[in-house]
């Protein structure tokens, strides 16, 4: 028979086996925010889009069109629930980021602006060989002059712009390292971060695709998890997985030496074989050509006149965005805000 107190402690031993966790169950998943599950969603739909591959202008809008959102989003919580803890230097490295995404939609700007007169002086060109067959001097003649303009044009816009490339590439390095926190401050961060990295995304992209020949891809956003500290959020791993895609379709065709967007890759080709049907001395232009060069051409001008309204927005919202950061600013540093 055995003792009393062995008896006790093989029944602790066995009690307290029984009432350990099952190291086969998965641990209780943790609360998602409302701004992570609608980011998520946003980005999801963007990646799901059968019909808007990351080469189109349809595509490139919507990642702008989220830009935005994301931009209200952050100006409507701070106007709602101001900042409370956030610390100064994150603050001023915000309003920095802001004034280098302002700079970078201003040179997007020019860049749809060259585009839209690359166009023009196609469509140009087009118009004087449309209905002759190319058979006339003159005609010709004037058309070779406007092709020169597209080739001038193409020069001038062969690489993605300085500014959406090395000049946001540090900010993407930075863009979601921030150290975990509760309570309204990480709901005040977690708005700044997806503000940031949505704009980074979208000014990054278009970037890259408004390039005859990009020399490089589109900048990265560094993931959390490598930086201070803490589990990505749902919406951060999605919207990693959407850039590691991005990059490898452009970096494909950045390899091949054809511009990233779909229809100014079209529209370019299209164009040249024109001009070299017309630079070879045939007397007759293929109709067929011509037609199908304007078509590429209407295209390409109304994609972007859309772009440059998004980019309007865009830019209008960051200095929305801007306007409540320095405010912040003076807050942290103790100064009273006056409001007129």
């Amino acid at each position: 028979m055995k003792k009393p107190s062995t008896l006790l402690r093989s029944i602790s031993t066995r009690l307290s086996t029984r009432l350990a966790p099952s190291p086969a169950v998965a641990p209780w998943p943790p609360v998602r925010s409302a701004y992570d599950r609608w980011l998520a969603a946003e980005i999801d739909e963007l990646r799901a889009d059968p019909l808007a591959p990351c080469t189109s202008a349809a595509w490139l809008g919507h990642t702008i069109g989220l830009a935005v959102a994301a931009q209200r989003r952050l100006v409507a919580s701070a106007t709602s629930a101001p900042a409370s803890g956030v610390d100064r230097k994150t603050i001023d490295e915000c309003v920095d980021d802001t004034a280098e995404l302002l700079d970078a939609c201003a040179g997007l700007r020019d860049r749809l602006d060259m585009i839209r007169s690359y166009a023009s002086s196609m469509r140009i060109a087009l118009h004087w060989l449309e209905g002759r067959g190319g058979g006339a001097a003159t005609a010709r003649r004037h058309a070779a002059a406007a092709f020169a303009e597209c080739e001038a044009v193409e020069r001038r816009c062969g690489a993605e712009l300085t500014k959406c490339g090395s000049n946001l590439r540090k900010l993407g390095e930075r863009a979601l390292h921030t150290k975990p926190h509760s309570g309204g401050r990480a709901q005040c961060e977690e708005s700044l971060t997806g503000a940031r990295a949505a704009a980074l995304l979208a000014v990054g992209a278009l970037g890259v695709a408004l390039a005859f020949r990009p020399r490089r891809s589109v900048p990265g956003i560094a993931h959390a998890g490598s930086g201070k500290g803490g589990e990505a959020a749902p919406w951060e791993c999605a919207l990693q997985e959407m850039q590691k895609h991005v990059k490898e379709v452009y970096e494909r065709r950045r390899k091949e030496g054809v511009p990233c967007m779909a229809e100014l890759e079209v529209a370019a080709a299209d164009g040249r074989t024109v001009k070299c049907s017309l630079t070879t001395g045939g007397r007759h232009l293929p109709e067929a050509a011509v037609s199908a060069a304007r078509k590429r051409c209407d295209e390409l001008e109304e994609k972007m006149f859309m772009l440059e309204e998004s980019i309007g927005e865009l830019q209008r919202e960051l200095i929305g965005v801007r306007m409540v950061l320095l405010e912040w600013s003076q807050r942290a540093r103790g100064h009273e805000v006056l409001r007129f």
